[in-house]
């Protein structure tokens, strides 16, 4: 079963942008002027009156700049709305390509953790598939432990085998889901092997 291409969720995104801006923390305090921003970041609705008034308490423009850094780290669209303001002054386009180039280096390292993930549960949804194939054979030894050979049987058998292993790749994904489906169609199997060894 072939893994499906990771995507990151909004929350993941918003996880990306909050550590761009955590990693690029010294550079921005250095280069933004926290005041050229007040009035777009306020017309966003991402800053308040209050919370303009509190950054110009700081007494050194690397502070302001540092106290506007932690509130646009609380808002989801604090780092997209402070580069549109950057995009509306004209005057420090660079910031926006080093921005960019951060999120986007973020952006591929938490694709290839989510993809590295992906991967190991396919491996560990393999070793299951081949651990339920060990317990089906052992159920079948038991049921029928002089090896008798019964065409009907078999045929039953593998139909709800392969039914099985089905569902178990598609809730490979979900742990819970995952152990509580198994656990059932480990009851299921023994009750239908009993019933055909009887009948």
């Amino acid at each position: 079963m072939e893994p499906t291409a990771p995507s990151l969720t909004e929350e993941d995104l918003t996880e990306v942008k909050k550590d761009a801006l955590e990693n690029l923390r010294v550079y921005l305090c250095e280069k933004i002027i926290a005041e050229r921003h007040f009035d777009h970041l306020r017309a966003k609705k991402i800053l308040s009156r209050e919370d303009t008034e509190e950054i110009s308490c700081r007494t050194s423009s690397r502070k302001r700049a540092g106290k506007l850094l932690d509130y646009l780290q609380e808002n989801p669209k604090g780092l997209d709305t402070l580069v549109e303001s950057i995009r509306r002054e004209k005057t420090q386009n660079f910031l926006i390509q080093k921005i960019t180039d951060e999120v986007l280096k973020l952006r591929n390292l938490k694709l290839e953790h989510l993809k590295d993930g992906a991967t190991n549960n396919l491996s560990r949804s393999n070793s299951d598939e081949s651990n339920f194939s060990e317990k089906l054979r052992a159920s079948t030894v038991m049921y029928h432990p002089e090896g008798e050979s019964n065409v009907s049987s078999l045929k039953i058998t593998y139909c709800f085998t392969t039914m099985t292993f089905y569902f178990l790749l598609v809730f490979n994904n979900d742990k819970k889901c995952f152990k509580e489906y198994e656990s059932s169609c480990n009851t299921a199997v023994m009750i239908c092997l009993h019933l055909i060894h009887v009948f």
